[in-house]
């Protein structure tokens, strides 16, 4: 690569991936006070992410509530502009473009939420609801022939195409994440990124939606980034896996290298705090706790951001110096910080 992109070279190229951050950052000022004239602050809800996405992949994001998941996701498809770092997509940068041109952009992602019935229009019929999904790809579609596409669309995520012209309170839970589902399909994205989709299902559920949208993955050939604060449900889904922290990614592999051969002392908390089925095992296994309660994005801790809850005590210069995002092995990045990943290799070289 040249020119501008010649610093993605360790991230990805936006000419072959999909989706491309470098570098990006997401911070809200909060102002000044009224009297006084001093600054409250700034939230620093991103702080320097690089990542890329291939086609036709499940990019599993995970973290704590609070780390930067949401706001990172909304970053991607500019609902909120990043206050610096590059986003392409398509090979198109987003963070060059005008509204209307990321408008127009927008119709190729899609977002399926938390909440299905805050997201979906309680006045609106199901059939109301996706046919104006359906028409912002395909403006001139109406009567039967959009009746049909809506129809379809019903089929796809499992539920009857009879009931259309229900309203959204009288689904349950799981149908109604399906019909928001469906709206997410209906424009024929290219990107879908679900932010925390079956946290607030029944675990019952939780599964057939998982199953759900890895079959429309497979199938429709999209690609999904998939939010989650919960890395049991994530390592289900997902070919790679993010872990985020207070706003940077600080490691990136295989689920399986992520879920087996954790390098990072958070992503090894993160998994010690998954239960064992086998309560023998479940007695037998070392956990990590984690002292305390993340720090404030307000006020983010210099260096390694996680030394303060850290078990294994960091020196004054990773207190003060961010370790580099490195490939410490093959496609399994991880910030290097020497105290947190300082077995990072040995623990997964055979014997």
């Amino acid at each position: 690569m040249s020119g501008a992109e010649g610093s993605l070279a360790v991230v990805g190229d936006p000419r072959e991936d999909l989706l491309v951050l470098d570098d990006v950052h997401t911070h809200f000022d909060l102002g000044r006070n009224f009297l006084s004239r001093e600054s409250k602050g700034v939230v620093k809800a991103v702080d320097g992410v690089s990542l890329a996405v291939k086609e036709g992949e499940i990019l599993g994001l995970v973290g704590e509530s609070g780390c930067g998941k949401s706001t990172l996701s909304r970053t991607i498809i500019q609902l909120i502009r990043p206050t610096s770092g590059r986003v392409w997509f398509k090979g198109h940068e987003l963070t060059a473009m005008n509204d209307a041109e990321v408008r127009r952009e927008r119709i190729d992602f899609q977002m399926i939420f938390q909440d299905p019935y805050a997201s979906l229009n309680p006045r609106m019929t199901v059939l109301d609801t996706l046919a104006e999904a359906v028409r912002t790809r395909h403006p001139d579609l109406k009567g039967d022939a959009l009746r049909r596409r809506v129809a379809e669309l019903l089929r796809t995520v499992g539920l009857n195409p009879a009931h259309m012209k229900r309203y959204p309170h009288e689904f349950s839970g799981g149908q109604r994440q399906r019909v928001a589902i469906a709206r997410a399909l209906a424009p024929e994205p290219k990107l879908i990124i679900a932010d925390e989709p079956v946290s607030a299902l029944d675990v019952s559920i939780q599964s057939q939606i998982l199953n759900l949208l890895k079959r429309l993955v497979r199938e429709l050939g999209l690609t999904m980034i998939f939010i989650s604060h919960d890395l049991s449900v994530v390592r289900y889904i997902s070919d790679r896996i993010a872990v985020m922290y207070l706003g940077r990614i600080i490691e990136l592999g295989s689920a399986e290298d992520i879920i087996d051969h954790p390098l990072h002392l958070y992503t090894k908390a993160l998994m010690s705090a998954i239960p064992e089925p086998n309560p023998r095992a479940e007695r037998a296994r070392e956990r990590i706790v984690l002292s305390g309660d993340p720090p404030s994005p307000l006020d983010p801790p210099s260096g390694c951001n996680f030394w303060p809850r850290s078990p294994v005590p960091h020196d004054d210069r990773m207190k003060q110096v961010e370790p580099p995002f490195e490939e410490v092995l093959p496609n399994h990045w991880v910030a290097a910080c020497p105290f947190c990943v300082s077995e990072r290799v040995k623990a997964v070289e055979p014997a």
